[in-house]
């Protein structure tokens, strides 16, 4: 590794590092998962990722394994962010490249933050509607395309991307947006790496187009390579949704042209505190159709750990006890977000604790984050390790899940507070088990197991709201027909042909080594 490591480190203009205390740095990410690499790199351009990966190509050729991983800032909850091979880092690829102010474009290098662009964004009045960790990139987000907590209002990443620059295992760059069935006819027609890519792609939307209209049928998840479905209209033919939810293992994102939002009215806020669920349930369901910005759940015993911390909403007067806490939030001008405001204390029974968001108070509204944050890391370890975050339940089942979550506390012994969004129907539940030890680890396995089957008895799915990586794939095998299983082994092979690009996530996981 360290001739490799000298060999590349002649051929480009970022660096390759093979010592370990640099390598044991990027082995692990927000899952519960620890893989070292034997090598990390981290380029300074596109053009230091296109030579790195043909020169792992050329290894593959040779029958020498060096799989390939992406990474940005290393906040995948699902392992996919880690590799025993290279780990291509686009930590230094941050930039800005270019604002168009009249289009409401801007065009980004994959490694920019989500909090860095919107900072810079809103200097010019314009911001990228995601609510989503400030720390994850775009790239990231591409990758995983998680179900934040605005897309019911306004889409999720995948409705802003207007095109992408994506560097194949070969080393060769390819432009994907939506582009006519005229031009796609003469693009298959090119003797090139990217007309070999369509022309594969059109022979499996052909060869598999039973199996792509029976999974038009069932409701979206990202399981695979599930956006296969809205590759081909009647008019175009678009790549591009393909790279959403793959997890680094069809190409390496290296350049994006993003649309992006005025920014929005001041917001208004309101906090509810429920101890009966259903009272909660009966307005969630209400307060849903009227439309707002975000509309998030917290368990009050989250609120009652982090005020052991010091954490305690200033918002709340009274002893938390058990139940939901509420937030909704407007953002669509002062009379018609007042008047929204209004029509939910109208739907409230009679008692129930509110607080609405005034200037005095706004600064305790944002503290209800800060309380999430001490939630999760209340314990010397670190933080609460992510082991099935963000499962889909649908709304009419929410009760049910509630109960079963109850059920499981008892069978596992241990407390399973819950969090998220009611919009996007998007929940998560962080158990505190060691995984340093045995049991913590046996621990694990179960909660694996029957939280799995909790949601899927509440008919909802553990990668609605984001793809499968190493971790939820443990879950997944069962789920997929040999059919379908085909269809996206035959889209991996199109794009990654000797299956350098992350080949152990997705599709690829292998169960055994993840446990």
């Amino acid at each position: 590794m360290s001739k490799l490591a000298e060999y590349l480190n002649r051929h480009i203009l970022g660096n390759v590092f093979d010592r370990l205390s640099i390598r044991e740095a990027y082995s692990t990410d927000r899952s519960i998962l620890k893989v070292t690499p034997r090598l990390v790199a981290v380029p300074e351009s596109a053009n230091d990722i296109r030579k790195l990966l043909r020169f792992t190509s050329q290894l593959a050729s040779r029958e020498f394994e060096l799989p390939v991983t992406v990474r940005g800032t290393g906040l995948d909850k699902t392992g996919a962010s880690i590799g025993s091979g290279l780990i291509i880092s686009t930590e230094k690829l941050n930039q800005i490249e270019e604002i168009d102010l009249r289009g409401r474009l801007v065009r980004v290098q994959p490694g920019i933050t989500l909090g860095s662009l919107n900072t810079a964004l809103q200097l010019q009045g314009l911001w990228l509607p995601i609510d989503y960790d400030p720390e994850a990139t775009i790239g990231g987000l591409i990758a995983n395309c998680p179900v934040d907590g605005l897309a019911s209002r306004y889409g999720g990443i995948y409705h802003f991307v207007e095109r992408a620059e994506i560097i194949l295992s070969s080393g060769d760059l390819v432009q994907l947006a939506p582009m006519s069935l005229r031009a796609v006819e003469a693009k298959i027609a090119e003797d090139t790496a990217e007309g070999r890519l369509y022309r594969e792609i059109e022979r499996i939307l052909d060869e598999y187009a039973d199996t792509i209209l029976d999974r038009t049928m069932r409701p979206f998840d990202a399981i695979g390579y599930a956006n296969i479905t809205h590759v081909r209209t009647s008019r175009s033919l678009n790549l591009l949704p393909l790279i959403f939810a793959s997890q680094g293992t069809l190409g390496i994102v290296s350049d994006v042209i993003l649309h992006v939002e005025p920014l929005p009215s001041a917001p208004r806020r309101l906090l509810i505190s429920f101890h009966d669920l259903k009272a909660a349930q009966r307005f969630l369901n209400y307060a849903r159709d009227l439309d707002p910005s975000t509309l998030k759940v917290y368990d009050l015993r989250i609120l009652e750990k982090a005020s052991e911390h010091g954490k305690k909403p200033d918002l709340f007067i009274r002893k938390l006890g058990k139940g939901l806490a509420v937030t909704i939030t407007f953002n669509y001008g002062r009379l018609k977000s007042n008047k929204k405001i209004r029509q939910c204390l109208e739907a409230l029974p009679t008692g129930t604790f509110y607080v609405e968001e005034t200037p005095d108070n706004a600064e305790s509204f944002q503290s209800l984050n800060n309380s999430l944050l001490s939630f999760l890391n209340d314990d010397n370890r670190g933080e609460r390790t992510p082991i099935l975050d963000d499962v889909f339940i649908p709304s009419m089942h929410f009760g049910d899940f509630l109960d079963g979550l109850k059920n499981l506390e008892k069978t596992l012994g241990a407390d399973l507070p819950v969090y998220g969004s009611f919009a996007t129907s998007s929940y998560t539940v962080r158990p505190d088990f060691d995984c340093t030890t045995i049991d913590g680890r046996k621990k694990i396995v179960d909660f694996l197991k029957l939280y799995s089957e909790l949601v899927d008895n509440c008919q909802g799915s553990i990668t609605a709201n984001g793809p499968e990586g190493r971790v939820k794939a443990l879950m997944m095998p069962k789920t997929l027909g040999v059919g379908e299983r085909q269809l996206y082994n035959s889209i991996k092979e199109a794009f990654d042909p000797l299956g350098v690009l992350n080949p152990r996530v997705k599709l690829g996981a292998d169960v055994r080594d993840t446990i």
